[in-house]
């Protein structure tokens, strides 16, 4: 079913929505054999199967499945008791740590060290915001901070820009919802 850039079904009660424009960067990336970007992808549909798994071994089940631009989710309920929420929520980043522990490869690094930072909506900024609001405000604000110098830094002086995008994502994104 077309739904405005979304092709949209179910699988039992679960919503499943695929970007249009996430069908077209996985063309391109096949078509010019992008092996990194399609490992990023598969390891970043590895931690969404994390925490996937966890929610099911928790006894919940997701709303809705999301493949866009930006990466995969899994969309479920919030009424979690806090120490399920917890596993769900550290499960995705523990698939890549592991996944690094055996392949060695950077970008399970990179996610799990990514999703690790106390930023909301990033994982481990998820759990810092179940146990208190204001330490998660001023954690991420912190956080923030450091990474843009730390962008900035690698922009001006070594000329990597790799940082930028996630940067400037988890800033607007802290701007806008948080």
């Amino acid at each position: 079913i077309y739904n405005g850039d979304f092709m949209r079904f179910k699988i039992k009660k679960c919503n499943v929505c695929i970007d249009y424009v996430f069908i077209f960067v996985l063309s391109i990336m096949a078509i010019f054999n992008s092996k990194q970007m399609l490992l990023l992808l598969l390891f970043s549909a590895l931690h969404e199967t994390g925490h996937l798994v966890a929610l099911l071994f928790c006894k919940s089940f997701p709303n809705e499945i999301k493949f866009s631009y930006y990466g995969l989710a899994v969309k479920y309920d919030d009424d979690l008791p806090i120490l399920k929420e917890c596993i769900v929520l550290i499960s995705g980043p523990t698939v890549n740590l592991i996944l690094y522990l055996v392949f060695k490869n950077e970008i399970n690094l990179i996610l799990f060290s990514l999703n690790m930072l106390p930023v909301y909506p990033l994982d481990f900024g998820r759990v810092v915001r179940l146990f208190s609001l204001k330490a998660s405000k001023i954690l991420s604000i912190i956080t923030l901070v450091f990474i843009c110098i730390l962008c900035s830094y690698l922009i001006f002086y070594k000329k990597v820009y790799s940082l930028l995008f996630v940067t400037v994502y988890l800033v607007i994104y802290s701007i806008n919802y948080d």
